[in-house]
């Protein structure tokens, strides 16, 4: 009985396996190897870019669960805390960078303004989520003139008419600030100052996503905490209502004693007052940042939530540690109290189980929304032979592949095998029955392989098509196909029953050099059999990144992230439907039928979605990690210290 694939290390002599260069996985969430996360104006642009951030439970409109994920724990008054974390950030401006160091800091001077836990969104500087159903958002049908844009309903692209459109939904919705809000120096934090942020992530100088921003038609302040979004004609996307934009101090002066507000956005990207010490309105405020050392923040005596008694901590501390070991020796010995993820890692278990089981730390495990997946190529552009392009073959490669064992050995039995291209706890995760799941099966895997004609001979342990096999796939959205031809004699793969049974033959790949657009880079160059990498899940299913027209090649100036080269127009349609529909109860069943086609399918090989590896010393409360939420300080306006009896 043949083993086809065991762990992921072990793959195939035909096999293109492509991860980083000193690394058994890679993901292409940031450059440099930074995590990166969006902020909430950001996330409705999540499936154009693939990059998705957090959604919710259940197959019912989402509900604001904002009580139970902002309660907390009485902990001591006062006191300094020291984070170990393993990067320096590039910079504070929230339009100046995404890493997830970054994101360590920003959650202490900005809160919210729309959190993202448990794959749904939550309000926090906003008085409501602004939806239809509480009256916080309208839609109107309205029609545009030749020479207008709106934006189409299939493509979601916008669009500039040409003859009078008609019945297009425009969506109007209107964001309210909670009471209170105040920046570090007094001044109140107002409409204008989130007008004054759109501005800026919406001018072309500035390096951030301008999906929403093309398809806005007016965002306006109505007096000083409302802020009314108008979306073009035709743009109806599912999360309308994260449609919000962090507001900036636009009145905070830079070192020469000029206003944020009177500075070109090139200017502000290269100011030192406004990169490394910006104005907070959250529960503390930057006081040193001493680089490559340490970054020190303090309370800020004006913050909105004080009368809740926050935040608990005098003082934070931003310790930076490059060495991981040396980081949870840190932890180990009291040095730091908490260890984020990134400077603690799987890699250092058992040493994490030893310090936990000597009462010196706690651990945390968290499944996050990175996902590892692998994929076959249906399309090669150059001349290989398109083995991925028969379904059965794919099919075989993953009952053959023991995706539990990845799980238990890569990560220490803390995450599930994934099945799709979203986590069992996602609000669009279909009935099990409504999916074809791969579960580990050999003599299934081999069924598979002799019906469609790969058969070892001559007994050397190395399958080949006993004759010519052909299978056909859809190249574009027009439903044009194309047969692949594996040739007679073509292997597939070659087993030596030692140990493991399987031959392997990976190519190992820096990151710049494997995901370096087409032609010349291998995955988006379609220049592989198989390659595995990472994507982010989120609140929206990433659908769209399995479209026809995500497709690279030289029409699409090889843009798009569909690299297998998959295409099914009957796909493409219910996935489009379903993003373009408002009511989640509605666009469930189609969610549903998205996946099922795409677990049948299977253009691509879900693994695990990766887990989070994060301490504390054993006396820090309201510790709250969150799986879609990138940076586990969130909520650190509740952090602080057990109180003792006499407290």
């Amino acid at each position: 009985m043949r083993r086809l694939l065991s762990i992921v290390t072990m793959l195939s002599l035909v096999a293109f396996m492509a991860v980083g260069c000193s690394q058994s996985t890679t993901d292409n969430t940031g450059e440099d190897g930074d995590t990166t996360e969006q902020d909430a104006d950001a996330d409705a642009d999540a499936d154009a870019d693939a990059d998705a951030d957090a959604d919710a439970d259940a197959d019912v409109v989402v509900e604001d669960d904002t009580a139970d994920h902002m309660s907390f724990e009485p902990a001591a008054q006062g006191g300094v805390l020291v984070i170990g974390q393993q990067q320096e950030p590039d910079t504070l401006y929230t339009y100046g960078g995404s890493m997830l160091a970054g994101s360590h800091i920003l959650n202490s001077i900005y809160d919210g303004p729309i959190e993202g836990l448990d794959y749904d969104y939550q309000a926090v500087i906003l008085t409501q989520l602004p939806k239809l159903e509480n009256g916080g958002a309208t839609m109107q049908q309205v029609s545009v003139e030749a020479g207008e844009q709106y934006v189409d309903g299939e493509t979601q692209e916008v669009v500039t008419a040409t003859e009078t459109v008609g019945d297009l939904s425009q969506m109007t919705v209107t964001f309210e600030l909670v009471d209170g809000l105040t920046w570090q120096d007094g001044i109140a934090v107002t409409s204008a100052d989130s007008v004054f942020s759109r501005e800026l992530a919406c001018h072309q100088d500035t390096p951030s996503s301008k999906y929403t921003c093309d398809r806005t038609i007016s965002y306006e302040a109505d007096g000083d905490t409302k802020v009314v979004w108008t979306g073009l004609p035709g743009f109806t996307d599912q999360t309308y209502f994260t449609n919000f934009y962090t507001p900036l101090p636009r009145h905070q002066p830079n070192g020469d004693d000029v206003a944020m507000a009177d500075m070109e956005p090139l200017e502000i990207l290269e100011d030192e007052t406004f990169t490394r010490s910006p104005y907070s309105y959250g529960p503390f405020k930057i006081d040193e940042w001493a680089s490559g050392e340490k970054i020190v923040l303090s309370r800020n005596e004006n913050y909105w939530r004080a009368d809740e008694g926050l935040p608990f901590l005098d003082q934070v501390i931003h310790r930076i540690i490059p060495d991981t070991n040396a980081l949870l020796a840190a932890l180990r010995s009291g040095e730091i109290d908490v260890g984020t993820q990134g400077g603690l890692n799987l890699d250092q278990y058992d040493a994490l189980v030893e310090a936990e089981e000597a009462g010196e730390m706690k651990a945390h495990y968290v499944v996050g929304t990175v996902w590892e997946h692998i994929d076959f190529n249906l399309n090669p552009f150059d001349e290989r032979v398109a083995l991925g392009a028969c379904k059965e073959v794919r099919q075989a490669i993953a009952y053959g592949t023991d995706r539990q064992n990845m799980v238990d050995v890569i990560q220490k039995g803390k995450t599930k095998v994934q099945n799709t291209y979203v986590p069992e706890d996602h609000w669009a995760y279909p009935p099990e029955s409504s999916l074809t799941v791969y579960d580990y099966n050999i003599e299934k895997a081999n069924e598979l392989l002799d019906g469609i004609g790969f058969v070892d001979s001559d007994d050397d342990g190395i399958r080949e098509a006993a004759e010519d096999i052909t299978c056909t796939i859809t190249t574009n959205i027009d439903g044009d196909t194309k047969d692949q031809v594996i040739p007679a004699g073509e292997l597939l793969f070659q087993q030596n029953m030692r140990e493991i049974g399987v031959e392997v033959n990976l190519e190992y790949l820096a990151a710049n050099i494997y995901f370096e657009d087409g032609p010349d880079g291998p995955l988006f160059g379609r220049r592989f059999d198989l390659g595995q990498f990472a994507w982010l899940t989120g609140v929206q299913p990433p659908v769209g990144l399995y479209w026809c027209t995500e497709i690279p090649s030289e029409e699409s100036a090889w843009a798009g992230q569909n690299e297998t080269g998959w295409c099914d127009p009957e796909y493409d349609a219910i996935a489009k439907k379903a993003d373009n529909t408002l009511e989640r109860a509605e666009a469930l069943p189609l969610y549903y039928d998205a996946q099922q086609m795409f677990t049948d399918n299977l253009p691509v090989m879900p693994l695990f979605a990766r887990v989070k590896v994060m301490g504390t010393t054993p006396d820090v409360v309201n510790f709250r990690p969150n799986a879609t939420v990138n940076s586990e300080t969130w909520n650190i306006e509740t952090w602080g210290f057990a109180a003792t009896d006499s407290e």
